[in-house]
């Protein structure tokens, strides 16, 4: 083989990799945005690796949440009482119908990679999303690629994209939304109100589906639409027209929820005022002196910003106050700076949230000192990563400007300046590898949650061993209860609470359904809010003859099984 052959695939990777390179530099098109694809196929490819870690070693089904909701979504295709009213009104429908697909493999379902590869393709869309607005605001590639990095290189979101968690669904969206807002306003070819519906009216909907942070991206989302509409045009019909072209369909969304909520409950509030609302739960909440933020600016702020320091880094949101400072200087409420604050709505939904009592998030500075809800706090990283990416480009435009420099002087100083923020980035990414569990908010919390399980697991991983046919008898909205994956056994084999009558028929009488019990026994010894106690235990007490059907074949501190005396 002549040595021209043999330089011939280097020349042609070189080339390749020079044509990636001015793809994430070019400008945006009218209708795409250049280097979207290679960024999306990255991070999808950086979710599966991270997925490869945290699928097999457990820590993807930490999260008792993470469970509920495969468990939800399996049960719409697969339980004694399969339908879409399995979907509840406990959490917003969109990520369980998006998981249904998946979780209808039982390998996929059992392991937790159903949601592992529902999370590495929202992570894919979120990344290329977030690089679409950000070519869209004047981005160079510098601030781009510093984003994505600052984004990829983060231990919280790379956990948090392949759980099952809501979070990497509703950034999805959100991100998707404010992609498609960014274009319409900032192309140099105007949408129609029908594209607008298109690119930005059904991710709205979508993200509203998924959380209420979402409900309101709508609301600021059409207020957007209509100051643009107004500075474009100068005519009240048009504004009318295009916020209503944006509008119609997250409000289709809406009243879709209520009518479900309607139909199912019979009353269209059922997700707010329910006994399992969010309501209820901050109703129990308060009532036990645990939400002290209620009411409190100060310690909401100190609180959640507590979660975002955790969660998202110190470097990143030194360059997202430097960007801040830039978008203020350079753009000030012109339509890219308004598109920028447009991105910090579910940012403001969380602390408002917070202090109106309907959100609690607990961690070191909070009181009291405990880990819950701190990934929340991920709903506002896309505003921090847009105004890091903007401080990026900033300081590289500067570095550009100074024409009496020589180029060969500006080289240095910029090569020197990415080495700087490498290495700054590489810094954190050990500091936070070094003590995972103590420094990231999202990662103790899973590991608080795993721990406040474990006999719950270890209950289930037995029972999934011995388990030799007939019913199980479960109530898996009892605390420490969300555990049906890990069981291993076919749900439709299962009496849930969600099975409605099937589940009171064998309370009445579990002999005669059910072959194996799953229960909680921790009674009043529970910690305070750990979840409603479990109906099938106090079934057992009330009626001590049908505990005398059963006899018990493994115990733990807070869990037992029993199995049925077939005589």
């Amino acid at each position: 083989m002549s040595a021209s052959t043999g330089t011939a695939p280097k020349q042609s990777i070189v080339s390749r990799l020079q044509r990636a390179w001015r793809l994430l530099g070019a400008p945006p098109e009218v209708r795409k945005v250049p280097g979207s694809v290679l960024v999306a196929l990255a991070a999808g490819l950086l979710g599966l690796a991270a997925s490869a870690v945290t699928v097999p070693s457990g820590w993807a089904m930490a999260y008792s949440d993470a469970q509920s909701h495969l468990t939800i979504a399996r049960r719409v295709i697969d339980s004694m009482a399969p339908g879409f009213e399995q979907l509840g009104t406990v959490w917003l429908p969109v990520p369980h119908l998006l998981l249904i697909p998946l979780v209808a493999i039982d390998p996929l379902f059992h392991t937790g990679w159903a949601a592992a590869l529902l999370g590495s393709a929202a992570l894919s869309g979120t990344a290329a999303g977030l690089y679409r607005i950000a070519a869209r605001l004047g981005i160079g590639r510098a601030g781009r690629l510093a984003m994505l990095v600052l984004l990829l290189a983060n231990p919280s979101v790379l956990y948090l994209y392949t759980t099952a968690l809501t979070e990497p669904v509703l950034l999805l969206f959100l991100v998707a939304a404010l992609s498609g807002l960014s274009r319409w306003a900032l192309a140099p070819r105007r949408m129609s109100a029908g594209e607008l519906a298109v690119f930005a009216g059904i991710p709205t909907a979508a993200a509203m589906l998924s959380r209420y942070e979402g409900w309101m991206l709508a609301l600021t989302g059409t207020i957007f639409v209509c100051v643009v509409t107004l500075r474009r045009t100068r005519s009240l019909q048009q504004m009318i027209i295009m916020a209503a072209g944006y509008a119609w369909i997250p409000a289709l969304a809406v009243c879709w929820w209520l009518a479900y909520n309607w139909g199912i409950y019979g009353d269209p509030l059922e997700f707010m005022f329910g006994p399992y609302s969010a309501s209820a739960q901050q109703s129990s909440i308060s009532s036990s002196g645990l939400l002290p933020t209620k009411g409190n600016l100060g310690l909401t702020l100190l609180t959640f910003h507590s979660s975002v320091l955790g969660t998202a880094g110190v470097l990143l949101l030194v360059l997202a106050g430097a960007g801040l400072l830039v978008a203020a200087y350079r753009w000030r409420l012109q339509t890219p700076g308004l598109v920028l604050w447009l991105t910090s709505s579910a940012y403001v939904f969380a602390v408002v949230s917070m202090y109106l009592g309907q959100t609690a998030i607990n961690n070191a500075h909070s009181l009291p000192s405990t880990w819950w809800n701190n990934r929340f706090a991920m709903t506002a990283m896309p505003f921090f990563l847009l105004a890091a990416a903007l401080a990026v480009d900033a300081a590289g435009q500067w570095l550009t400007w100074k024409d009496n420099w020589r180029l060969q002087a500006r080289q240095v100083l910029r090569a020197g300046a990415a080495a700087g923020l490498g290495a700054a980035v590489l810094l954190q990414l050990g500091w936070w590898i070094a003590g995972p569990v103590d420094r990231a908010p999202v990662l103790a919390e899973a590991a608080m949650s795993a721990g406040s399980t474990r006999y719950s697991t270890e209950a289930a991983q037995w029972l999934a061993q011995n388990y030799d046919g007939g019913g199980l008898l479960l109530d898996e909205s009892a605390r420490g209860n969300a555990i049906v994956p890990l069981l291993g056994i076919d749900i439709s084999q299962i009496f849930l609470r969600a099975s409605g009558d099937n589940f009171t028929q064998a309370l009445d009488n579990p002999a005669a359904h059910a072959r194996w019990v799953l229960l909680n026994v921790e009674k009043d010894g529970a910690p305070v809010n750990s979840g409603p106690v479990d109906l099938v235990d106090q079934a057992f007490i009330a009626r001590p003859s049908a505990r005398a059907s059963y006899r018990t074949v493994y115990t733990s501190p807070t869990h037992a099984v029993l199995q049925r005396i077939d005589r």
